[in-house]
């Protein structure tokens, strides 16, 4: 009799163990974080269910993430973990706070009275995840993509880069020499290119300089680095030198990226 007694209890706390089990699997509270989970434009979003509800290893790992509507575009998108026949919705925000990084060519340029400059023209690089937009800042506040200098002097502007979610880059300032007044020579036509491996491109090939006067110094340049190889992929650097009568010597460098070439035969 004894020992039905102690099998009764015995049996009575295995149920109980086994309803928590139960109670646990299926009515584990599941809580949200938070409603709203903000990242940067361009960083990685993260595909990891526990950074966005709060249960056990056992949820955690049967808990699904849908993630169907969001994309890694500025805006908000609907999101849900779903779990033993329940749905939690909050949301993924996609936000740009990052201002621009922008590099100039040079800080003097040299052009000729009536000639129209674009502002995004004289930017070397920028360093953003969405797309820029680049103004002379006038005196009267307004802005202009483009500038006309019909009068024969030196111009100071100030530039400024706004990116599409409004983050402005710190100003830069620029000197405009109109006429013969220039001091400094220009290289232009020196952009960053991407070739394919096995390919070659004329390093000379849209550029030109001229001496700050209005010459054409082209002959001049000279090729200071070329360290490009065209059968290996990986980016390398070609280095352009002027110098003008005055002495003065402008150096600007193009980077070249050789990529896998498709259209060659898999060995």
């Amino acid at each position: 009799m004894k020992k039905k007694v102690i099998l009764a209890i015995f049996s009575f706390f295995v149920a109980i163990c086994t309803l928590d089990v139960i109670i646990a699997l299926r009515l584990t509270p599941i809580t949200l974080k938070r409603e709203i989970f903000v990242y940067e434009f361009g960083n990685e979003i993260s595909t990891d269910v526990a950074t966005y509800i709060n249960a056990n290893d056992t949820v955690l790992k049967q808990a699904k993430l849908n993630f169907s509507n969001v994309k890694n575009e500025i805006g908000i998108y609907p999101a849900s973990v779903e779990y033993a026949g329940s749905k939690y919705d909050f949301y993924i925000k996609i936000e740009d706070t990052t201002k621009p990084i922008v590099k100039l060519k040079q800080i003097v340029f040299n052009v000729n009275p009536g000639e129209t400059i674009q502002a995004y023209d004289l930017l070397e690089s920028v360093q953003d995840q969405s797309k820029i937009k680049a103004y002379f800042l006038l005196d009267n506040g307004k802005k202009e993509t483009q500038q006309t200098f019909n009068e024969n002097g030196s111009y100071v502007m100030n530039i400024l880069v706004v990116d599409a979610a409004g983050n402005q880059a710190a100003k830069l300032r620029v000197k405009i020499v109109v006429g013969h007044h220039g001091n400094y020579p220009t290289l232009l036509g020196i952009t960053d290119i991407e070739i394919k491996k096995g390919e070659k491109f004329d390093t000379m090939a849209g550029v030109s300089a001229s001496d700050g006067n209005g010459n054409d110094i082209t002959s001049r340049i000279q090729i200071l680095k070329n360290n490009v190889k065209y059968d290996k992929e990986g980016v390398y650097e070609v280095i352009y030198s002027v110098k003008n009568d005055n002495g003065n010597t402008l150096q600007r460098t193009r980077k070249v990226e050789v990529i896998k070439n498709e259209s060659e035969k898999k060995s």
